[in-house]
């Protein structure tokens, strides 16, 4: 709201929500650390369908024009679904070291995936930054 009022509250996740993203038809998209991506309606936040995805967390999110869902997981994939999850379901693993911090799509349908190879990413030694990679899908 322009005023800063709270709308709405969804529930349901039982885990930090790491990611979100706007779908087709301003459908909502969230995905958490308890595995789970969910789907809730752009109209009034209904809860449209929860996709079991990864057992140890979603990270990041991102929704093609086509309905085809991006999701990165903390398992160093990135999953791929068909019509907002309720069609077929693909994998890309380039690396099990990598974790897909960050997932952009063009409108034209390429991925760019952000990716930390660092064991783990939110620790740093003497102010050094997590090596990362960018690459084109």
């Amino acid at each position: 709201t322009t005023d800063g009022s709270h709308l709405q509250t969804l529930t349901g996740h039982a885990g930090c929500v790491a990611a979100l993203a706007l779908g087709p038809d301003d459908n909502l998209v969230s995905g958490s650390g308890d595995g789970t991506v969910r789907v809730w309606s752009g109209n009034d936040g209904t809860h449209l369908r929860t996709l079991q995805c990864d057992a140890h967390g979603v990270e990041s999110l991102a929704v093609g024009q086509d309905g085809r869902l991006f999701i990165g997981t903390f398992s160093g994939t990135v999953l791929v679904w068909r019509a907002m999850g309720s069609g077929s379901r693909c994998i890309i693993a380039p690396d099990e070291t990598f974790t897909p911090v960050s997932l952009c799509l063009s409108a034209a349908g390429t991925l760019y995936t952000g990716w930390n190879v660092e064991d783990d990413m939110y620790e740093f030694e003497d102010g050094d930054d997590a090596e990362g990679v960018l690459q084109v899908w």
